[in-house]
């Protein structure tokens, strides 16, 4: 069965996968949470991207959307954007503690990584997770 959604990944300018990175820094608990909720999203309609999975964010975040869960009392926030078309690339992953993104800054950093990847489309991967 063909994927809804193309699920990307944002590439470093020496070529590392950021979040392939992120992901193999992570606990096993971590690892199956975030693959479980890619797979998920990957395979869903439009309107089935909201809360409580993910979440459109606003003011000087948008277009950025964060992929919600948690482990352990830890929420992360993987960070990107949807675009062009049925594609959702992966900029940045984050946590959220009382309601701010740890570090502070990754709505910047999702965000710069972005404008990257739209000014050279080699700045991002085809998700290496087997989410079909």
């Amino acid at each position: 069965m063909a994927l809804i959604w193309d699920i990307r990944c944002y590439v470093s300018e020496d070529g590392t996968d950021k979040i392939r990175e992120w992901y193999d820094s992570q606990r096993r608990q971590v690892q199956s949470k975030f693959f479980s909720r890619l797979r998920t999203l990957s395979n869903s309609p439009l309107d089935n991207w909201g809360y409580p999975l993910s979440r459109s964010l606003h003011g000087d975040a948008v277009p950025l959307i964060e992929i919600r869960f948690e482990v352990g009392k830890i929420a992360y926030r993987p960070l990107g954007f949807r675009g062009p078309s049925q594609v959702y690339t992966l900029t940045f992953c984050a946590t959220e503690k009382s309601d701010r993104f740890v570090p502070r800054n990754a709505c910047t950093i999702a965000l710069q990584r972005m404008k990257e990847i739209e000014r050279d489309d080699k700045r991002s991967q085809r998700c290496w997770l087997p989410l079909e």
